[in-house]
């Protein structure tokens, strides 16, 4: 039986005559020509981005002993890559990796210093694409989006052009070019995966992760490069890979332009990026709860809390509301509502997509400033404090309302912070004294030596054992 099978396989191979080799030839001649037209994208788009992107080397002194004593040299510390995003007649500015020009702390975030700025490096070393050299200078660094903006004493260079990454769909055809392992500048070319995507890299930091996924070959040294699209537009900066070898493994992710450009604008201008936020704590909630509250079975961000004298409070939003979109844009997850707000300014109009009652509504409302928002709240509490009930039993003290007892501060130390509680909590009742929702009930909790409170966090309830 095997000799058959392969005579039939042999036959199938030689099966076409010359006529059938010709007519094959012309095809593939033919296919080949207008694949010819995709090659000559990727050459154009290496030919007009290609000069802006560079070399961003990091060197380190460390003083070493000789015989002659001490003495100190420079030691390279690491490659990465980036662009030229403005230039002017004599100097031009450089987006890159934030974890490209700081020092990690070994646990996705970076070192400080005691006076809390962040730990660079020695000196920072820019090559041009023609080979040309510079030292560059911090300009500024964004560690929640993982961006940093330096800049050379060499002006007159190519500026990229930004693409809109809220446009991109999964299949777009992309390059990341860079200077990948130290081999040099390197072009590669994939398509996007996928697009919102979060890792968990930048949680140690608070940060935005909304990235777009590519399979094009993303390796160490390509960080603070471009991804870009086949018009030569940046639609992403390239930042992490997910690797069980370290080396690319098809799974690469960019930082969206929607969100790179405006950091890179707002390091040039101020050296800093100023955050914008509506005062609402959310949650995620599943498909199976979402098809209960009458919305499609898919992933839904619901306001699980609102600030008080914010944007939200004032515009109307309630706790239940579900997000459907942010700037008509869809959300399905924390992270994506917090990338979509990070491409806004804080001032901008933005409106809300709201499922409340079994209908769409929309609201519009303005972004405020996050230090705004948090001496706001910084007041409010410290009023709050002021006029609260103290349960120096638990070490906390709260105000009541009609649900029951509000937690607004937590000692160190105390039976509260022990147990995990957090101002926002609430206290409900106690097993002896019933439902807690008076200054007199307070009074009278707070005379208890020991007891079990029931209580509240977020939409998790328990009951506490407390002994003092």
């Amino acid at each position: 039986m095997r000799p058959f099978l392969l005579l039939c396989a042999l036959c199938c191979l030689t099966a076409l005559d010359q006529t059938g080799r010709d007519q094959a030839r012309a095809e593939l001649r033919q296919l080949a020509a207008e694949s010819t037209r995709l090659s000559r994208c990727f050459n154009l788009v290496h030919e007009i981005v290609g000069p802006s992107v560079v070399s961003v080397r990091t060197r380190e002194r460390q003083v070493v002993l000789t015989w002659g004593g001490r003495a100190v040299r420079e030691v390279d510390a690491g490659e990465g890559s980036g662009f030229v995003v403005a230039s002017d007649a004599q100097q031009s500015w450089i987006l890159t990796n934030a974890h490209v020009v700081l020092q990690s702390d070994g646990q996705n975030g970076f070192q400080k210093r005691r006076d809390g700025t962040w730990v660079g490096y020695d000196r920072l070393r820019i090559v041009l694409h023609d080979n040309r050299e510079a030292d560059a200078v911090y300009v500024g660094v964004d560690v929640q989006t993982d961006l940093a903006l330096v800049r050379v004493p060499i002006g007159a260079l190519p500026v990229v052009e930004w693409a809109d990454s809220e446009q991109v769909r999964v299949g777009d055809w992309v390059l990341a070019l860079g200077y990948p392992l130290g081999v040099g500048y390197s072009a590669s070319a994939g398509i996007v995966s996928a697009t919102d995507r979060s890792t968990g890299i930048y949680e140690a930091v608070g940060g935005f992760e909304s990235f777009i996924q590519t399979d094009t070959a993303i390796n160490p040294g390509n960080s603070g490069g471009p991804l870009v699209d086949l018009q030569g537009r940046i639609l992403g900066v390239n930042s992490n890979i997910k690797s069980s070898t370290g080396a690319n493994i098809g799974l690469g992710f960019a930082i969206p332009s929607a969100i790179a450009r405006r950091v890179a604008e707002d390091l040039r201008a101020n050296g800093t990026v100023k955050r914008g936020a509506l005062g609402v704590r959310l949650e995620e909630i599943d498909a199976n709860l979402a098809r209960s509250l009458g919305l499609p079975p898919a992933q839904a961000v619901r306001v699980s809390g609102i600030d008080p004298l914010t944007a939200a409070e004032q515009a109307g939003i309630r706790t239940g509301d579900v997000v459907l979109a942010v700037g008509g844009t869809p959300v399905a997850s924390i992270q994506q509502f917090r990338g979509r707000l990070a491409t806004r300014r804080p001032g901008e109009e933005v409106q809300l997509t709201l499922w409340r009652d079994g209908a769409r509504s929309q609201l519009s409302l303005r972004i405020a400033d996050r230090e705004e928002i948090d001496r706001a709240l910084a007041k409010a509490a410290e009023a709050l404090i002021a006029k609260a009930a103290p349960l120096a039993n638990l070490g906390c003290r709260v105000l009541p309302d009609n649900q029951g007892l509000i937690i607004v501060q937590v000692e160190a130390g105390g039976l509260a912070a022990d147990g995990g509680l957090s101002p926002g909590d609430r206290i409900l009742a106690e097993r002896g004294l019933g439902k807690l929702t008076t200054v007199e009930h307070a009074a009278q909790l707070a005379a208890l030596r020991d007891g079990v409170i029931q209580v509240q966090s977020g939409r998790r309830v328990a009951w506490l054992r407390f002994r003092g």
